[in-house]
């Protein structure tokens, strides 16, 4: 039995020679290539050659028509040339004859312009005359119109001058009697001036008379206020030494010092409170006669407009009554 080496001992010299094999292949597929190249080349020339030679015969079988083609034309090229002369010389007649045509059409034209230029110019002044004529038609429509009117005014202002003659007439009868009684009346007020002034004299006695009635009232009522001051003044001082007295005669007849001390401080309490209301404490003094009561009870009292003093009755006004701070 022969031994064949392992696969993993052949594997490297059989890819070796797989690609030996296939650059040898790739190697002849170029030149294959290459002979079918040169071929394709050489079919190439052999065609265009070829195609070459029929254009070229092609070219001049055009060149030859077109030199018949060129010969024809350079003979109808001078017949038309001879056609043109001929007709150029009547073209030029033609011309002449088409000016003058057009210098009389120009002519004929402007005599048309003017003519019709001339009826424009008649018709627009037919208008205008047309025009004026209707305007001074409305015109005279609105003076006849206007001028009955002013005979119809004319007429009720001479009824008019009618009826303010008759009143004049009226007034002047009214006047003259107007007079007689102005001059009546000026007689009257001459006597009434005259009664005036002694009435004047009179009333100026009175007002003096007057002055010094009030002068004196005035004197005697601030004397009668000063003595009703001094009066409740010294009411009040009565009225505190009778409140001593009476504080004495208990002091006398109280058993102890308690029921003493007691009455001093109820009396105490009753001089603090407001005589007014009685309950609230007084914390405001009127500065015209410096009686003690409660701010709120002075200021209801100046609210209601009853402006005087609950004890003395003497008037304050808004600056009169102040806070006291007896703390």
């Amino acid at each position: 039995m022969i031994r064949r080496p392992p696969r993993s001992t052949l594997f490297p010299y059989t890819t070796l020679f797989r690609s030996k094999k296939a650059r040898s292949e790739v190697e002849e597929l170029r030149q294959q290539l290459k002979k079918i190249q040169e071929s394709e080349r050489k079919e190439r020339r052999k065609l265009a050659d070829d195609d070459a030679v029929r254009k070229i015969k092609q070219l001049e079988e055009v060149i030859q028509q077109l030199q018949r083609n060129v010969a024809a034309q350079k003979l109808e090229e001078e017949a038309l040339l001879n056609e043109m002369e001929v007709t150029g010389q009547a073209f030029e007649d033609m011309q002449e004859q088409n000016i003058r045509l057009i210098q009389q059409l120009r002519e004929k034209d402007d005599a048309n312009f003017k003519l019709m230029s001339e009826r424009i110019k008649s018709n627009q002044i037919h208008k205008l005359l047309r025009e004026e004529k209707d305007m001074l038609g409305d015109q005279v429509n609105t003076l006849h119109t206007q001028v009955e009117a002013q005979n119809q005014v004319v007429r009720k202002l001479e009824e008019k001058e009618r009826i303010l003659q008759n009143n004049l007439s009226t007034v002047e009868k009214e006047l003259s009697l107007r007079q007689q009684a102005m001059e009546m009346h000026k007689r009257k007020a001459i006597e009434s001036t005259q009664s005036a002034a002694d009435l004047k004299l009179h009333l100026e006695k009175y007002h003096s008379q007057l002055k010094e009635a009030q002068l004196a009232v005035a004197e005697k009522t601030c004397s009668l206020e000063q003595e009703s001051f001094k009066i409740k003044r010294l009411q009040e001082e009565i009225a505190g030494l009778r409140k001593k007295i009476e504080r004495a005669k208990k002091f006398e007849l109280a058993s102890t010092a308690d029921e003493v001390l007691m009455e001093e401080i109820r009396e105490y309490k009753e001089q603090l409170t407001c005589p007014s209301c009685k309950v609230k404490r007084k914390d405001a003094v009127l500065t015209k006669c410096f009686h003690v009561f409660c701010f709120d009870c002075l200021k209801t009292r100046y609210e209601t407009r009853q402006r005087k003093c609950p004890k003395c009755n003497a008037a304050f006004g808004a600056n009169d009554f102040h806070r006291l701070y007896l703390s």
